[in-house]
């Protein structure tokens, strides 16, 4: 995901008690979570950011602590995990939609019943259509691009637990998915997978995707994260003073390093 929207009144509303050192962390953190599509563990935030010395690396945390919940070692913002699932489930379906165009180029179109529906013509016998003349049955014409479209194969991959997909497909068809509930269905979805009920023990929780779909889970009430509950330990990251930051680089004339 090389593109996101940030809403500038936003960001400074929540953010703009930050130092410049930290304003930089937390960018770099953004970009670099939506890039990869995944959240880090502190290690790799500080390796994200390049952070090399003590100041520089106490900015990542303080990042952290303030606008990430630690969940399972890992830190995650349900904004961004929102965004992201969002950005995946179009992406999926706008390669569907031109997987689908590529096959009709490739594929000679067959004639079939509903080529009455729009490519009829008029004989010399047929007697033209009236305002007064009975509408021609629409039910047997071809249906739309968005009705012809599976949508069972995209909640499928959006979904984070595979399993008893044949039972699922079942509990799919039952519900008669429109665009407008497939829409709800995954937003739902993109708010439950960041949950703490569904990431802890590595996802041992997650309920089956029939039962989640049988149920109409996707309309549970998710309660609120707590926020800053885990701290860094204190003496997770100790002998500043000893660890060599220079080490891959080289060193400027004016006192400067670059790699």
């Amino acid at each position: 995901m090389h593109y996101f929207k940030r809403n500038i009144g936003d960001y400074h509303k929540k953010a703009g008690r930050l130092t410049m050192l930290e304003h930089g962390a937390y960018t770099l953190l953004l970009d670099a979570c939506y890039d990869r599509e995944r959240f880090p563990t502190l290690e790799e935030a500080i390796d994200w950011c390049w952070a090399r010395n003590k100041e520089e690396i106490d900015a990542v945390e303080l990042v952290l602590r303030k606008f990430f919940d630690f969940v399972d070692g890992r830190y995650v913002q349900t904004r961004i995990q929102e965004e992201i699932s969002a950005y995946q489930a179009t992406a999926l379906k706008n390669k569907e939609i031109a997987e689908k165009r590529e096959a009709t180029k490739r594929t000679k179109r067959a004639p079939s019943v509903h080529e009455a529906c729009t490519d009829g013509h008029l004989t010399n016998n047929h007697k033209p259509l009236t305002t007064n003349q009975e509408p021609v049955d629409q039910e047997h014409c071809a249906p739309t691009v968005s009705e012809q479209a599976d949508l069972f194969p995209k909640f499928w991959a959006l979904y984070p637990r595979k399993q008893d997909k044949a039972k699922a497909l079942k509990a799919w068809a039952k519900l008669k998915v429109t665009d407008e509930l497939f829409s709800l269905i995954t937003k739902g979805l993109s708010a439950q997978v960041v949950s703490a009920d569904w990431v802890k023990e590595g996802g041992k929780y997650i309920p089956m995707p029939t039962t989640w779909l049988n149920g109409k889970r996707w309309e549970d009430e998710i309660p609120s994260a707590p926020t800053n509950v885990h701290l860094l330990p204190v003496n997770r990251h100790t002998n500043f003073e000893s660890r060599d930051y220079k080490a891959g680089t080289k060193e400027n004339a004016n006192g400067t390093f670059r790699i």
